[in-house]
């Protein structure tokens, strides 16, 4: 099952513009998230300050997000603290040096997604991709017809309103891409 994933800035107060913007897209990007993955240091799970900017963070994230969309903890470094150590509540613990754990992170994003193993021929997508779909469809359907007519101005337009669509599916596919694509395969003259 593809899933986009996006790595975004760390969440912290900078005063750096270049900083700054990285952070701000950050959120733009979590705003429209369908899940949030909030990465945690195992290592710091003790340290009263660390857990106090995780909470500020945590709360600015509750704020946000756009739709009630999960929020799972992540703690990292399960490799370098010892066994015994006690896990916060909640979360999953990973290594993303060695990978342990990340058997666990899939499975769970998998259920927040809907799968359900051995169910063969089930078609398993959320109503508003459905929505995409049907107006991906709908506008193919009329670039069809823009093509017969000859239309071209207008078959651009539905392709990119088609494009717009899956986008809300697939992630970000930029005009400039869908344009690349039709002068990489065809030689459109003047």
């Amino acid at each position: 099952m593809p899933l986009h994933v996006i790595d975004t800035a760390g969440l912290r107060e900078s005063d750096d513009a270049v900083e700054q913007i990285g952070i701000a897209r950050a959120w733009e990007q979590i705003a429209h998230a369908d899940a949030v993955l909030f990465l945690h240091d195992l290592t710091r799970a003790a340290d009263t300050e660390y857990i106090a900017a995780d909470a500020a963070i945590l709360k600015a994230l509750t704020e946000k997000l756009t739709k009630s969309a999960p929020v799972i903890d992540v703690w990292n470094k399960v490799d370098a603290t010892p066994a015994d150590a006690p896990a916060p509540a909640g979360g999953l613990k990973l290594s993303a040096k060695t990978g342990a754990g990340l058997r666990a992170l899939r499975q769970r994003l998998l259920e927040l997604a809907g799968w359900q193993s051995g169910t063969e021929g089930v078609f398993m997508a959320r109503e508003r991709h459905v929505h995409a779909l049907e107006r991906v469809r709908a506008h193919l359907q009329q670039a069809q017809h823009q093509l017969q007519a000859q239309a071209l101005d207008l078959l651009a337009e539905e392709l990119r309103l088609a494009q717009n669509a899956l986008n809300e599916i697939t992630g970000e596919f930029s005009p400039d891409d869908l344009l690349g694509e039709i002068f990489s395969r065809f030689c459109i003259g003047k």
